[in-house]
């Protein structure tokens, strides 16, 4: 969903979603899964399903789970939850969220928010054959023999037997 289509609910959730602590933002969706009943619920746990490819385990009274499950979710790959799940249930959760006692206190600042999304996760090379070293950014792929020439010049590479 684009910005310039997206309604001011919406928006307010992407600010609480972005700027707020997980801890707030697990007790405001904990609050609005309670509010919304157990049919709600058991259609947003089929979207996570559908989405994320997890809690398959969870059942509709999970709340706290599915809650965490939620937050999660949306920290890890920003935007997933908003533009892969359906409209109507988007909506929904969005107002209970916003409309929770722990949704309002998260609105502080969002006249000044400038509305950007996180950068999407960077994809990164697989790991050489030797193993993988470290080299200041986790996920990187440092091979043995790179971190060898950091402290003895020039490593040759190992044969294989």
């Amino acid at each position: 969903m684009r910005p310039a289509a997206e309604t001011a609910v919406l928006r307010e959730y992407r600010h609480l979603l972005r700027t707020g602590p997980v801890d707030w933002q697990e007790t405001a969706h904990r609050h609005a899964l309670t509010a919304l009943g157990s049919a709600a619920r058991t259609q947003l746990l089929g979207e996570v399903h559908r989405l994320l490819l997890v809690g398959t385990r969870l059942h509709p009274d999970d709340v706290h789970e599915v809650a965490r499950l939620l937050v999660l979710a949306e920290r890890h790959r920003p935007r997933i939850l908003l533009d892969g799940m359906r409209p109507d249930l988007l909506r929904l959760l969005a107002r209970a969220v916003v409309g929770s006692p722990a949704g309002a206190t998260l609105a502080v600042g969002r006249e000044l928010w400038d509305g950007t999304d996180p950068l999407p996760p960077v994809a990164h090379d697989p790991p050489g054959q030797d193993g993988v070293g470290w080299s200041g950014e986790w996920g990187t792929g440092v091979t043995s023999p790179d971190l060898g020439a950091a402290f003895y010049g020039s490593v040759p590479p190992r044969r294989r037997r």
